[in-house]
């Protein structure tokens, strides 16, 4: 008997993660010229062309992207210092913060210099296949279909990132296994998954923060001051985070997490002035995407909250998650706005929206699917025909 879809866990993360490798393979023979280098995106402004080892490829008198930072810490994980270091620097201290996804990629490369242009690649090829895998498990333990944990890994940031050697889809995955392992109650594990997320990217917190809150209102409610197994995924991923920091701390005199200027403004104030500027000067046509990214994200995040009333107790942190990374996202400033990316930059807005969605049994709407795989089938399309 042929099965319509696939039943486990692991069969839609290995479904996902080959989509996932597919793209990076039209990617590189359309976009990157069979240059697998490409993908770091490297500019003249921040990496030399000339001095640069292992050898890359670098755009001429271009910032290049973030994705060339990564890469150098990467390389040398060792040499934190922003300064420049085998032809490569980095641009600001907030970038060593985030070393888990280099570090992952690091391993994968067994060492090898040479190997990581190739490993921070399969780094983000394998991670969209944990973050389905993930999505699948915490359904199937939800009492649900497996295959809705596609849903999850069907953010357009998520696509950006994979396209261009960046954290989010580390984080992400880290962040989903990590949920999907505490509704199956493997805390331990669950904890490592949220640390790892943690020291990938800051924007983690919006997660582990509402979970701690909620564990610790529940503790002192019941008047219950010893912390339990369900609490060692926010003990050990704020620990590591504030670890990282004040190791970060000792190197640059400053907390790498608070050199990130310039990237909150009041809210709505970043978005409106971004707009603006669209309605004057136009739009590009690949910028132009972010219009149905926007919409189809409201939508979702008004759908989570209305399913939010049905989630169980333990998990109604993610209402508040998803408040936090909501506010957070309206309250970027135009410096984010101004490039937006494919909104990866609210990618966690979108994937705990998700979460809400799958834990709380409701019924998702066949046009949110359809406009779902809309939205990801033009911004994958994008990303595989443009740097």
């Amino acid at each position: 008997m042929i099965r319509r879809r696939p039943e486990t866990p692991l069969a839609v993360g290995i479904l996902v993660g080959a989509i996932a490798l597919l793209l990076v393979v039209l990617r590189l023979a359309i976009a990157n010229d069979g240059d697998v280098s490409r993908f770091i995106v490297a500019g003249s402004q921040f990496t030399d062309p000339e001095l640069v080892e292992p050898h890359i490829y670098v755009l001429e008198n271009s910032a290049g992207y973030d994705g060339q930072f990564y890469w150098r810490l990467a390389t040398s994980p060792t040499h934190l210092d922003i300064a420049e270091y085998n032809g490569s620097q980095i641009d600001a201290q907030f970038r060593v913060g985030r070393i888990g996804y280099p570090i992952v990629a690091w391993a994968l490369s067994f060492g090898q210099a040479d190997w990581v242009k190739w490993s921070l690649v399969l780094t983000n090829v394998i991670g969209m296949g944990v973050i389905a895998m993930s999505g699948a498990s915490l359904a199937r333990t939800k009492g649900r279909p497996a295959i809705l944990g596609v849903m999850l890994a069907s953010s357009s940031g998520l696509l950006m990132s994979l396209s261009r050697d960046l954290t989010e889809v580390t984080m992400i995955a880290a962040l989903t296994a990590g949920v999907a392992l505490m509704a199956r109650r493997h805390y331990s594990w669950a904890a490592m998954c949220w640390a790892v997320a943690c020291l990938t990217h800051e924007q983690a917190l919006f997660c582990v923060a509402p979970y701690a809150l909620y564990r610790v209102f529940t503790l002192v409610r019941r008047r219950d001051w010893v912390p339990r197994a369900v609490d060692a995924p926010w003990i050990a991923s704020i620990a590591a985070f504030g670890v990282w920091q004040l190791i970060g701390r000792s190197i640059f005199g400053e907390f790498p997490v608070l050199t990130s200027s310039g990237a909150t403004d009041i809210p709505f104030k970043g978005m409106y002035e971004q707009v603006k500027y669209w309605m004057e000067n136009g739009i590009g046509r690949v910028e132009a995407l972010v219009i149905p990214q926007l919409a189809l994200l409201v939508t979702l995040v008004v759908l989570a909250f209305r399913s939010a009333k049905n989630l169980h107790e333990d998990d109604r942190w993610m209402r508040w998650a998803l408040i936090g990374a909501a506010f957070a996202a309206v309250s970027l400033s135009n410096l984010v706005w101004g490039g937006p990316a494919d909104l990866r930059q609210v990618v966690v807005v979108s994937v705990v929206a998700w979460l809400i969605i799958v834990a709380s049994g409701r019924r998702i709407p066949l046009v949110l699917v359809a406009a779902t795989g809309t939205v990801w089938i033009l911004t994958a399309v994008g990303r595989t025909a443009v740097i």
